[in-house]
């Protein structure tokens, strides 16, 4: 799970005005745009990642609800970013069912995501019936 904030080259306590005035000056950095033709490929490659990883974050922390949502996530995932990682699993290997991603367990439980946490790339997920952790890649 990536720290949206970081990305904003804020801090999770900013307020919605200095979360913007940071989303602005890293969008005029970034954006393919504002960039010089002369740019090697791979340069250009870097930058447009690197404003769609600003622009996904700012669509995130710019929403107060989806805000409150990615806060809650990110405090959960610091209480088990201590737990050992059994596992790295690719998400594209979780099966779908309804809106709730799930993953088997060696013990025969399964490892749950839900869509939201999907949607912030939630990454690590802890087993529903014993201790076992793994971590999900995710590859946009």
């Amino acid at each position: 799970m990536e720290n949206l904030y970081e990305i904003l080259n804020s801090r999770s306590g900013a307020s919605m005005e200095e979360i913007k005035k940071s989303y602005i000056s890293l969008v005029r950095l970034h954006h393919p745009d504002k960039k010089v033709q002369q740019q090697s490929h791979c340069s250009d490659m870097a930058n447009s990642e690197m404003f769609i990883k600003i622009d996904r974050a700012w669509k995130i922390l710019s929403d107060p609800k989806s805000r409150a949502q990615y806060d809650a996530m990110w405090h959960e995932r610091s209480l088990v970013q201590d737990l050992p990682i059994q596992e790295m699993v690719d998400f594209k290997e979780f099966d779908l069912d309804e809106k709730l991603y799930t993953y088997p367990c060696r013990c025969g439980s399964l490892y749950v995501l839900t869509d939201v946490e999907s949607q912030y790339h939630f990454d690590i997920v802890c087993c529903e019936t014993c201790s076992l952790t793994i971590k999900v890649i995710y590859s946009d």
